[in-house]
């Protein structure tokens, strides 16, 4: 199976399965999100019971794809935020965090490093699936700015992703093969100078 099959057929019930946390109403009306949920806590606290019911074989696909979901989740909120809104009105997927004394996100590097270091996953696998993964992310990423927000472009946001504090992070082995893919994608692309300085993490 593809990654994009995978993406199309089993995904959304694979997320379905994830271990979902309360949010108080207050954070959500502040936030103005009624249906916002959470998912993994700090440092992927769950990552065990989280995995537990995604078949092993597609665990690689799993995490590869909720990660693409939570970075650009986050990096619509703290890069583009006039177009946020938008984008959560279309997708409303699960946060990936946890809340104190307000929501805190967490890396969404994590749920590759996460399962990567606690042996929770194929690294082979799921790095064998990163020059396929870079370019279905790549080309999502296109399809969603050309047809809702075309001021915008890939290359911008990606610009922007591979800028934030999140790539400081380095644990495992899966996290810097997908950085160097990423960048080997992106390297002939004409990356914008001006990134904000914005952080994922931020609330």
């Amino acid at each position: 199976m593809t990654l994009e099959n995978y993406f199309n057929s089993s995904f959304q019930s694979d997320v379905a399965k994830l271990q979902f946390r309360w949010v108080p109403q207050v954070l959500k009306d502040i936030l103005q999100d009624q249906e916002l949920v959470l998912f993994g806590g700090k440092n992927w606290s769950t990552v065990e019971e989280d995995l537990a019911l995604i078949d092993p074989e597609n665990r690689p696909q799993f995490i590869l794809c909720l990660f693409a979901l939570v970075a650009t989740d986050q990096c619509m909120q703290s890069y583009f935020k006039a177009h946020y809104a938008h984008w959560r009105s279309q997708t409303g997927y699960p946060k990936f965090g946890w809340t104190r004394f307000g929501l805190y996100n967490e890396n969404p590097l994590k749920l590759l490093s996460v399962p990567d270091v606690a042996g929770l996953v194929d690294v082979g696998l799921s790095t064998a699936l990163l020059p396929e993964f870079t370019t279905f992310y790549r080309q999502q990423i296109q399809d969603y700015v050309r047809q809702h927000c075309p001021e915008l472009t890939a290359e911008h946001f990606f610009g922007q992703l591979c800028r934030d504090a999140i790539f400081e992070l380095h644990d495992g082995t899966l996290v810097p093969a997908f950085k160097q893919a990423m960048y080997t994608l992106m390297q002939a692309d004409a990356c914008p100078s001006d990134a904000g300085d914005g952080y994922l993490m931020a609330a």
